[in-house]
């Protein structure tokens, strides 16, 4: 539909991948010095899967001399930068939203910040249980670094909600790369690649998430797509991959190929989306995912002292000693460290100035409760406190073991 001032394309939604294919059939209406307007006035539901794909059509046109404009955006899609992803430049901590929202990465280097900063958020926000938060750290970064080990492209786009009730975790990763099966058909020959699987973009998709098949010959173990492809069977979550044509999934949809399907540009820009769902109420290993054993947690790493425990510098906390809502994060981080395989946390307070009652209590007075008292006492240990600080730890714990959660 044109207006006065350009094309104008509704958005009913974006909770699923059709909603970019209806952009691309327009944009083949438009003519260069149109400008297309985006209408919100009638979207709904904003979900990682529509909203990222979206994001890197709308900037992949936009690089082409496109223009946009929008109109009747409401505050919580404009919340999700779905026209202007977030530049990981201009991340601040504690200030800047980092999930519900696109963000751009342009290089390695990039990707490893955001996925670690997922990781934070994750691991602040929901309780996970074994091997969950392992599972993502690795299979997250894989997935993002395959935007520049195969797809072509300049940059990548992801976007993580976090649903805390539920405890699921939703994440969407996608490029205007050559795709998936051209990847694969371009591959040096002596790629582990099965051509005939090459045929039907489905298919090729499928035959990428085998293990070790890469289309960097053998640069690259290839176990990316297939380490998360067995985390999230493991898991019960829901994986989808759509790449030029092909769909795939590992739910009850059948994976297919359609020949009708629009697509950015046949030749160099197929383009990918990887979106998938983790229950973090259930266990998964990485080990079990990637078929070989595997001895410690890359998530307790950081904390882990040469002595084999596990130390939490709280004055890095710092920013959360007077926040009661801060202070649930810093909970719900300390039970996914212990989740995680620590057997004993010590909370090192060395520099720590006076906590606040709320902060002591919505830590490790609720922590008290959570594990128990004798499982707290067995298992979290309090150093280098002041007086002062320990008797304030002491009290909250003491209070809040009498009235329970």
């Amino acid at each position: 539909m044109k207006s006065g001032y350009g094309v104008v394309h509704k958005i009913q939604a974006l909770d699923k991948q059709d909603h970019t294919d209806d952009l691309i059939r327009r944009m083949r209406t438009v003519s260069h010095g149109d400008t297309v307007d985006i209408d919100f006035s009638r979207a709904g539901k904003m979900y990682p899967n529509g909203v990222v794909p979206f994001a890197a059509a709308v900037d992949f046109y936009r690089s082409a001399g496109y223009s946009f404009s929008t109109s009747n955006m409401p505050p919580n899609v404009e919340r999700t930068h779905v026209m202007h992803p977030m530049q990981v430049a201009d991340y601040v901590k504690h200030q800047t939203r980092l999930t519900h929202n696109v963000w751009q990465y342009r290089d390695e280097s990039e990707a490893q910040t955001l996925a670690d900063l997922y990781i934070e958020a994750l691991v602040d926000q929901i309780r996970c249980e074994a091997g969950v938060v392992d599972s993502l750290n690795w299979c997250l970064y894989e997935v993002m670094d395959n935007v520049f080990q195969h797809s072509r492209a300049q940059c990548g786009y992801v976007m993580m909600q976090v649903h805390k009730h539920q405890r699921l975790c939703a994440i969407t990763v996608a490029d205007t790369g050559i795709g998936i099966q051209k990847s694969l058909l371009l591959s040096s020959p002596d790629g582990k690649v099965d051509k005939s699987r090459l045929r039907q973009a489905h298919t090729a998709i499928d035959e990428a998430i085998k293990q070790g098949v890469t289309s960097k010959g053998n640069l690259n173990q290839g176990n990316g797509l297939f380490g998360l492809q067995r985390a999230v069977e493991i898991n019960g979550g829901e994986l989808r991959i759509t790449s030029g044509r092909g769909r795939w999934t590992n739910g009850p949809d059948a994976s297919t190929t359609e020949l009708s399907r629009p697509v950015l540009d046949p030749d160099m820009h197929q383009a990918t989306t990887v979106d998938w769902q983790l229950d973090c109420s259930t266990p998964v290993r990485i080990e079990d995912a990637l078929g070989r054993y595997r001895i410690g947690s890359d998530f307790l790493e950081s904390i882990e002292t040469p002595e084999g425990h596990h130390r939490v510098a709280v004055v890095d906390l710092e920013d959360s000693l007077g926040s009661r809502v801060k202070g649930e994060e810093v909970r719900t981080r300390l039970l996914n460290y212990i989740g995680a395989g620590a057997q004993y946390l010590v909370l090192d307070f060395s520099g720590v100035g006076v906590v606040s009652s709320s902060f002591a209590d919505e830590v490790l007075g609720k922590l008290a409760v959570e594990l128990g008292e004798l499982e707290f006492r067995r298992r979290v240990f309090v150093d280098a406190a002041s007086p002062t600080n320990r008797s304030l730890i002491e009290r909250a714990i003491a209070l809040r073991l009498v009235t329970g959660l």
